[in-house]
């Protein structure tokens, strides 16, 4: 049998086309055996269904809804101009392109999948790239080079891609981004993800954690879990519920972490900070207010507002702003409190206490302490001390060849 034609509004059952086949509008095509088998081409004018699976060298509609009650298998291209494709079973092919809408109800295997509207499949996808206008559903893994969507993904399983790029919302099972996952609005990944860069416009989220380099959110950022990464850079909350390790953390509004956060460089603050173990860093710049366990820095530690640890806070400088409260022992080579600043105890080498700050003890080598401080405690310098008149002493400072031993 060479080419075969199936007539407007007719239903024929057919076995094997040794050519092409051609479907009229409103066409029903029902198979001899499970396997509608066409060595050419299958070419649809309209709506038309297929009772079975069908297997053909390429596949391409117009104008119709066309439905496929079993696999589709295409040796090349797949193509539907103006309509929509329902395969109730599994798709492969070397390239797909349905203007409207693609729904699989298996598994999905081509090099690259374009569709206009909306792409479902309720198995698995793999291809190299999955080009998508509107929305793109998966029920299983997505394991795909570039994912390109312009409205929303949600994918159940786990994603396998170097490439995902979606203009509103995205949610993924997890698995590996190893380039860029680029979101416009909301994400989520809801196992633990690996990933090299994410840049979110407003919220993203890690459901149990994940692993990767930088993170670059412009709204709000949530890892529920352990996070490693390079830099986080979140334009307004930031929060890891766990332990955090990375090179650089860059917050504008609110920093929360449940557990320690190990810093190869910087952290900078706008707003808040809370750190519920140890912050260990190189160094430490906060606008508003910090509060951890204990704070090791490398190099400085600089807080607007107030400093609040356990354990204490230690580094090679620490400064305070005007009217910072601070609690904790502080230790450092060079601490200075801002004016009508309060501190608890004080180990420096050298120290300055501004005019109208407060103190319990100070422990230093050489200070200077200006007019309206006041200290509740000791005082016991190595060195020098510089005290304006009316410093309020509830002791008389005291020089001593060894100061007492720094808690940190």
């Amino acid at each position: 049998m060479g080419d075969v034609s199936v007539a407007r509004g007719a239903t024929s059952k057919l076995g094997q086309v040794e050519g092409d086949l051609r479907v009229g509008q409103a066409a029903g095509i029902e198979p001899k055996d499970k396997v509608i088998q066409v060595a050419g081409r299958v070419i649809c004018e309209g709506d038309a269904e297929f009772h079975g699976s069908l297997s053909c060298s390429e596949f391409s509609a117009r104008h119709g809804k066309i439905r496929i009650e079993g696999d589709l298998n295409a040796k090349g291209e797949v193509t539907v101009e103006d309509g929509q494709l329902a395969i109730d079973g599994s798709l492969e092919a070397t390239r797909v392109s349905v203007d409207k809408a693609l729904r699989i109800g298996g598994n999905a295997r081509a090099d690259d999948f374009d569709v206009g509207g909306i792409l479902e499949v309720r198995g698995t996808i793999s291809g190299k790239k999955v080009d998508v206008g509107g929305s793109f559903k998966v029920q299983g893994t997505a394991d795909v080079e570039e994912v390109d969507v312009g409205g929303t993904v949600d994918i159940v399983g786990l994603v396998k891609s170097a490439k995902l790029d979606v203009g509103g919302m995205a949610r993924i099972g997890g698995g590996e981004v190893s380039k860029d996952v680029d979101v416009g609005g909301k994400f989520e990944s809801t196992k633990p993800l690996k990933f090299s860069k994410i840049d979110v416009g407003g919220l993203a989220t890690l459901v149990e954690g994940g692993e990767g380099g930088d993170v670059d959110v412009g709204g709000k950022f949530e890892s529920r879990a352990d996070l490693s990464f390079n830099s986080l850079d979140v334009g307004g909350m930031a929060s890891i519920n766990g332990n955090g390790k990375g090179v650089q953390v860059d917050v504008g509004g609110l920093l929360r972490v449940s557990g320690s956060l190990t810093l190869e460089k910087d952290l900078d603050i706008g707003g808040r900070a809370y750190i519920g173990a140890e912050l260990r860093l190189d160094s430490l710049d906060v606008g508003g207010s910090i509060e951890a366990n204990q704070i090791i820095a490398q190099k400085s530690i600089e807080v607007g507002g107030d400093l609040k640890t356990i354990k204490g806070a230690k580094g090679d400088t620490v400064e305070l702003g005007h009217g910072s409260r601070a609690s904790g022992p502080i230790v450092a080579r060079e601490v200075t409190v801002g004016h009508g600043g309060e501190v608890e105890d004080v180990y420096a080498d050298k120290l300055e206490m501004e005019h109208g700050s407060r103190a319990r003890n100070l422990y230093f080598r050489e200070g200077v302490i200006e007019a309206g401080v006041h200290v509740d405690g000791e005082v016991l310098y190595a060195d020098t001390i510089e005290a304006s008149p009316d410093v309020k002493f509830a002791k008389p400072a005291s020089k001593v060849n060894d100061l007492p031993k720094a808690p940190l």
